[in-house]
């Protein structure tokens, strides 16, 4: 098992090292506007006014492998002088070290021409040596730009010079030399000064996996180094655990066992969609924990921008800062615990069938995960689920429902483009406490005997990944024809449906055939005139259109299939959605059982759908969403419960 070493090392802790960039990596590279970007990141922290004790600008990791002195391949290609010294091949990162490297000789020939570092800070530069170019390091250390045509790695190291000096010209910098101060002393520290906040810092990982298979890996797959990965490394180092080389090997196996389980099961597509409600491609899943970690910290601490910054690998950093050199394995074990703590919780919710319906729609309401950790915390477990049902009845307190004399159900939500997305989730809402209903219930005729029942979970994965309409059952808007083509298209499709019905005269198809027959440009009144007989035969004309506005007339629906039927009849309708669901397509169960008549009682017509349909249909959203709905006041007294 590899044990990499991870931390942070300000740049004068990379002073007197000696770097090795192999022959399988490209020379140096970066071009005018990288160099920029990295200079006015440094110069804006630098000349930041009131830093924080602990704030420092971090650069991206660089990723290093000690190399063995008996490696005769590289060995050869060390200079005489360098050949005893310790020294690392860069694996990522060699494009950073070039250009501090850069910008230290030249911050130091201007501020103390004729002297060297080692006579101004008793430091010496680090030394970048190339497999491929042995005199690239000699040509960094006195940039010459007459020779920089000799090799193409010599002009982007002369370039990237020039950039350097230009930057420090006005009016890019107001005051250059106070600039050129500032970013030197963030750089470099004299060796007498002991503070180390307000500098300059990389992320330094340490491996000791093989050099090149790393590198394919984060550079030519463009994979990036992951805080994952970082945080890993966090807990595997040997230095972090014991003197007792098989305490420590069993320790690590146990973390690493671990770390693998909770990966793989995040993996699992539909635990995954069920924690987020947007697609989150976070390379490796076990992050979304680091992440929750981070930010319910965040929350509680006012500083940690500046402490951590607000970059990719803010946290990195703090966990970084959970593990000094000092750290004891009990430490260590207690932040693991902490992980496994957060995972154990998703589990249990994904695990519970109520939970996970009651969590999984919480989600999608973009309430977040923490939010709904601290309550899962905070109360016993078995006042969790009432919890739940208060924060989802929360959503929907503004909507206040009655009923008529006839006991009928009335809610007030009639389809308003300023509240779709409130209709989406009450629908989503009624879907999920049906399924939750219905497990109830065949939970108490068991005993509460799980082992012996089929549990049917809401597929949020499938739902979340697809664009969901709110549909007028009964279509809101009539169907509007602008030429002979979508005329007989849709006539076509209208007698496919209703052709068999006894209203269907042939008569009525003979009027069709002459109008699609007839040559002559198209005749909308004729048009009209058919449609009206269509319409008495579907049997749609007894709905108002209030009723056909309320939400006893919508539901959910995938856009694409919305967008195939448009505004249809209820037949049509019904048979693409049976087509549909046939196919594989998937279909909520209640949009399924509006177009099977399950919500009819009186087992009327199943092809049609009327009035009585609408009343029905919204009696069952209101019974089934008993829980989360208020009454409205009567007289001073709340209406009868559903």
């Amino acid at each position: 098992m590899s044990s990499n070493e991870i931390g942070l090392l300000t740049i004068s802790e990379l002073l007197g090292r000696t770097f090795f960039i192999p022959s399988y990596q490209r020379g140096y590279r970066w071009d005018k506007q990288q160099v920029e970007e990295l200079l006015r990141d440094i110069n804006t922290f630098a000349t930041k006014k009131e830093k924080n004790d602990k704030e420092f600008y971090c650069l991206q990791p660089i990723v290093v492998r000690k190399f063995e002195k008996d490696n005769e391949e590289i060995t050869k290609s060390l200079l005489s002088e360098f050949k005893n010294k310790e020294w690392y091949e860069v694996i990522d990162g060699q494009q950073r070290l070039t250009t501090i490297k850069i910008l230290i000789i030249y911050l130091i020939m201007e501020l103390y021409p004729g002297r060297t570092l080692y006579d101004e800070y008793e430091k010496r530069l680090f030394e970048i040596l190339y497999q491929t170019r042995p005199d690239s390091n000699s040509f960094l250390n006195d940039i010459d730009k007459k020779n920089s045509d000799e090799y193409i790695d010599y002009y982007f190291i002369s370039e990237a010079y020039n950039v350097i000096c230009e930057f420090f010209k006005p009016p890019e910098i107001e005051d250059p030399q106070i600039a050129k101060k500032a970013i030197l002393n963030t750089l470099i520290r004299r060796t007498n000064d002991p503070i180390q906040n307000g500098m300059v810092k990389v992320i330094w990982y340490e491996t000791k996996d093989m050099p090149i298979d790393t590198f394919l890996r984060i550079n030519m797959g463009k994979i990036p180094l992951t805080n994952a990965e970082l945080i890993k490394a966090l807990f595997l180092q040997e230095r972090k655990f014991d003197t007792n080389p098989e305490f420590t090997k069993l320790r690590q196996i146990e973390i690493a066992n671990e770390w693998d389980s909770i990966e793989y099961a995040l993996q699992s597509e539909e635990f995954w969609w069920f924690l987020n409600k947007r697609k989150n491609e976070t390379p490796s899943r076990i992050e979304f924990i680091f992440n929750l970690i981070f930010e319910v910290e965040r929350q509680n601490n006012g500083n940690f921008d500046d402490k951590y910054g607000t970059d990719e690998y803010k946290v990195f950093r703090y966990f970084n800062d959970r593990f000094p050199d000092n750290v004891t394995y009990k430490k260590i074990k207690d932040e693991w615990d902490r992980i496994k703590d957060y995972y154990e919780a998703f589990s249990e919710w994904f695990n519970k069938p109520v939970w996970y319906h009651y969590i999984g729609f919480l989600i999608y309401c973009d309430t977040s995960v923490i939010y709904i950790y601290k309550i899962y915390k905070g109360i016993k477990k078995d006042d969790f689920t009432i919890a739940l049902k208060n924060e989802i009845k929360n959503i929907f307190n503004s909507i206040k429902y009655e009923k008529n004399d006839k006991d009928n159900i009335y809610i007030p939500l009639p389809y308003d483009k300023s509240k779709k997305e409130m209709i989406r989730q009450f629908l989503l809402l009624f879907n999920i406490e049906s399924i939750v209903a219905q497990y109830n219930k065949m939970m108490e005729q068991n005993n509460n005997n799980e082992d012996d029942i089929f549990i049917f979970k809401f597929p949020f994965k499938l739902f979340k990944k697809k664009n969901w309409d709110i549909e007028h059952i009964s279509s809101f808007t009539p169907k509007q024809v602008k030429n002979k083509k979508e005329a007989k298209e849709w006539l076509d499709i209208a007698e496919m449906d209703f052709g068999d019905e006894e209203k269907f005269t042939q008569e009525l198809k003979e009027k069709i055939r002459l109008f699609e027959d007839d040559k002559s440009d198209f005749d909308l009144s004729t048009f009209e005139s058919i449609k009206e007989k269509i319409d008495k035969i579907a049997g749609e004309d007894d709905i108002s259109e209030e009723e056909k506005n309320s939400i006893g007339n919508l539901t959910l629906l995938i856009d694409h299939i919305n967008r195939k039927y448009g505004n249809c009849y209820f037949r049509t309708k019904r048979r693409i959605i049976i087509e549909e669901d046939e196919n594989g397509e998937f279909i909520p169960v209640c949009t399924k059982n509006i177009f099977l008549k399950c919500f009819d009682r009186e087992g009327g017509s199943r092809t049609k759908w009327r009035s009585k349909d609408i009343t029905e249909y919204q009696n069952q959203i209101g019974k089934t969403l008993k829980d989360f709905l208020t009454p409205k006041e009567k007289n001073g007294e709340n209406n009868d419960q559903v």
